[in-house]
C-alpha cells in the first residue's frame, strides 16, 4: 500500500551513473530520461519528484549500496516510494549486486523501474521480480565489458598500451593482467632503439628520393637492420615515415598516424616556404 498520509507523500527518486566509456550518457541525459518516465507514468497519480542522484564513473566498480549517491537514495526511499534508473548497468556492477539491492527494495516495498526492462515489474510481485532478476543476470557481462573500456580509456589517457601491438618505434614491457595473476596490467611502452634505427634508414632513403614501393622492396631483402616487426609493404613504410615525422607518438592506430601525417604534409605544402 502506498503512503497517503499528509506530510508523508509517495515520492519518486531517480538514479544514474556516469561512464568514462560512454560519454554520451551525461548526468543531464540520464536525468531527463528518468524525469520523462516519471512525468508520463507517475506524476498523474500524484507521486511527487524527489530528485535525481548520480554517481561518478569511478564508482561503477563499487556495489550500489557502497556508492555515495546510491547509498543516499537507498536511505531516502521508503515504503511505497519509487526508484527509477535509465538502465540496469547504470545501477549494478554484477548480477549478485543487483539481486541484493532488488531483494532489499522488495522487502521495503519500494517500486523499482528500469527503463531498459519494459514491463511493470510490480504488477504481480513475484512475476515482476523474476523478470527483473533475469534481466539483472545480464548485467555482469555488460558491466565487465564497460569496466574494460573504462580501464582502456584511462590507460590511453596516460599514454599506456591497451593492446598487443606497440606503436612504431616502441616496444612493450611488463605483463598483462592475466599473465601476472592480478587485476591490473603492468604493460608499458619503452623506446625500441633497434626499430628506430631502421625507421631512420627508411626516412633517409625517402628523403633521398627513393619511392615508397622501392623502400618496401629493400626492406624485404635488407639484413643490416634486424627488426622483429616486418615492414615489407608500402603501408608499413608510410607508417614508419609518419611516425618519424610526428616524433614517434605512442599511438597504436597506424591508420590514424598516417592520416595525421598526411594532413600535416598538406598543410605544409599549402603554406609554402617561409
Amino acid at each position: 500500500m502506498q503512503r497517503q498520509e499528509a506530510g508523508n507523500e509517495v515520492t519518486c527518486f531517480g538514479y544514474g551513473r556516469l561512464s568514462a566509456a560512454k560519454r554520451d550518457l551525461t548526468e543531464a541525459a540520464q536525468r531527463e530520461q528518468v524525469r520523462e518516465y516519471w512525468r508520463r507514468n507517475l506524476e498523474p497519480a500524484g507521486i511527487q519528484w524527489g530528485g535525481f542522484f548520480c554517481d561518478a564513473a569511478a564508482q561503477g566498480s563499487h556495489p550500489f549500496a557502497d556508492r555515495e549517491q546510491g547509498r543516499e537514495v537507498l536511505a531516502r526511499a521508503g515504503r511505497g516510494d519509487h526508484l527509477i534508473v535509465p538502465a540496469l548497468d547504470r545501477c549494478f556492477r554484477s548480477a549478485a549486486d543487483g539481486a541484493d539491492v532488488i531483494h532489499a527494495l522488495v522487502q521495503r516495498e519500494v517500486r523499482f523501474h528500469s527503463l531498459d526492462v519494459p514491463v511493470n515489474l510490480f504488477a504481480g510481485h513475484g512475476e515482476g521480480v523474476a523478470v527483473l532478476l533475469r534481466a539483472v543476470a545480464e548485467v555482469g557481462r555488460s558491466s565487465a565489458s564497460e569496466r574494460t573500456l573504462e580501464v582502456n580509456a584511462e590507460r590511453r589517457t596516460r599514454g599506456l598500451p591497451v593492446c598487443s601491438r606497440a606503436p612504431m618505434g616502441w616496444k612493450l614491457i611488463g605483463l598483462r593482467a592475466k599473465a601476472s595473476g592480478t587485476k591490473t596490467s603492468s604493460l608499458e611502452f619503452a623506446v625500441d632503439d633497434q626499430e628506430r634505427r631502421l625507421v631512420e634508414a627508411i626516412y633517409a632513403k625517402r628523403q633521398d628520393g627513393t619511392s615508397i614501393e622501392r623502400i618496401a622492396i629493400w626492406l624485404i631483402t635488407q639484413r643490416e637492420y634486424p627488426n622483429k616487426r616486418k615492414l615489407d609493404n608500402y603501408k608499413a613504410v608510410e607508417w614508419a615515415i609518419a611516425a618519424k615525422e610526428l616524433g614517434f607518438p605512442p599511438q597504436t592506430d597506424s591508420k590514424q598516424i598516417v592520416r595525421e601525417w598526411r594532413k600535416q604534409s598538406r598543410e605544409r605544402a599549402q603554406s609554402g616556404p617561409r
